[in-house]
């Protein structure tokens, strides 16, 4: 029983030693006040705490924690992942464009025409019938709406991309979604002359006036007068697509250049706050790290269904060095670890 006691009282001893070994190696509470002390710092450094977003909510922010002997694990959002967003929005809608489509409005106009075979018996029958084809075969080959409609939304598209970007501020936007909505207005009101156009011919072949050659010949000038009309808006829809189009590919360009610069000038500011606040990481362990995470920051992925982040690893030694003047900044960043995840 005695010796039962004993070897008890020596393991529980030594698991209490064990512990308080471990417990030895830092100062948590210590550690933790000086995370909260440093993350502050860096907020105000990387300027986090400037950008609102909706609801007046920060765009940006620091947050940490500690894992056991590994080191300090620093999350960071910044405003320039939700600008990566945008350009992607961007991207998403000019890479729609080439894919729109739809079915030939006019298409249906032969589809509901009367068939040849309800015509009156009569001599001029087959003459009839000819014109009354003929014309439907024209009404259904004007094209131009259905190729004026799709410039249109393209245009359309590309202007909110612009804007999305900010190639074109406001004022701008509604500038072109004006000259955008006169263009449709137009193209209605074509449609709508295609379509009396149509209910005429009907009408006039239900009421045996379609060998009238006066009739034939009010119906086809008509048509032709529309199809004239058409050319125009045609293109100048084709030409305007065309130039938003062009713009926002260039917009684009130089929106990916931007935000990669300021994305490189974000990260030689973070290891500028390092070499100069980091040693307010005092009760860190010296064989551990500082682990920083810029979230939404990482390097494009082939197929990624996200957004990887950066991630920077560097040394509370080097750190300390690049303090005391030891090593500068940019062999604080050389020496630290980076990789996208």
């Amino acid at each position: 029983m005695k010796k039962a006691t004993l070897v008890f009282t020596l393991t529980l001893s030594s698991l209490l030693s064990g512990h308080d070994a471990r417990a030895q190696d830092f100062d948590l509470p210590d550690l933790q006040g000086n995370i909260e002390i440093f993350t502050g710092v860096l907020e105000d450094a990387l300027d986090l705490n400037q950008g609102l977003g909706l609801f007046g909510m920060s765009v940006g922010g620091v947050n940490a924690t500690y894992l056991y002997r590994q080191g300090v694990l620093i999350e960071v959002r910044t405003p320039l992942a939700n600008q990566r967003n945008r350009l992607s929005l961007a991207s998403l809608n000019s890479a729609m464009l080439s894919m729109q489509s739809g079915e030939n409005p006019f298409q249906r106009l032969m589809q509901g025409a009367t068939p040849l075979t309800s015509l009156s018996p009569q001599t001029n029958e087959e003459e009839a019938s000819s014109f009354y084809n003929s014309m439907l075969e024209r009404i259904a080959k004007v094209d131009y709406s259905l190729m004026v409609n799709n410039a249109i939304q393209q245009a359309s598209d590309s202007a909110r991309s612009l804007r999305a970007l900010g190639d074109v501020d406001e004022s701008d936007y509604e500038i072109l979604r004006s000259v955008l909505d006169a263009m449709r207005e137009r193209l209605q009101d074509n449609i709508d002359q295609i379509n009396q156009i149509q209910a005429d011919l009907r009408s006039a072949e239900s009421s045996e006036q379609i060998a009238d050659s006066s009739v034939e010949s009010e119906l086809s000038t008509r048509l032709d007068e529309l199809i004239v009309s058409l050319e125009p808006l045609r293109e100048q829809a084709i030409a305007k697509a065309a130039e938003l189009r062009e713009q926002t590919e260039l917009a684009e360009q130089r929106y990916v250049q931007r935000w990669h610069e300021d994305v490189n000038d974000f990260e030689r500011n973070l290891y500028v706050a390092m070499c100069n606040y980091g040693s307010t990481l005092r009760a860190l362990p010296e064989n551990e790290s500082i682990s920083v995470i810029l979230k939404g920051l990482g390097e494009d992925e082939v197929n990624a269904n996200r957004r990887p982040d950066k991630v920077h690893v560097l040394s509370k030694i080097d750190v300390q060095q690049c303090q005391s003047g030891e090593i500068d900044v940019a062999e604080l960043e050389s020496r630290s670890a980076q990789y996208s995840y």
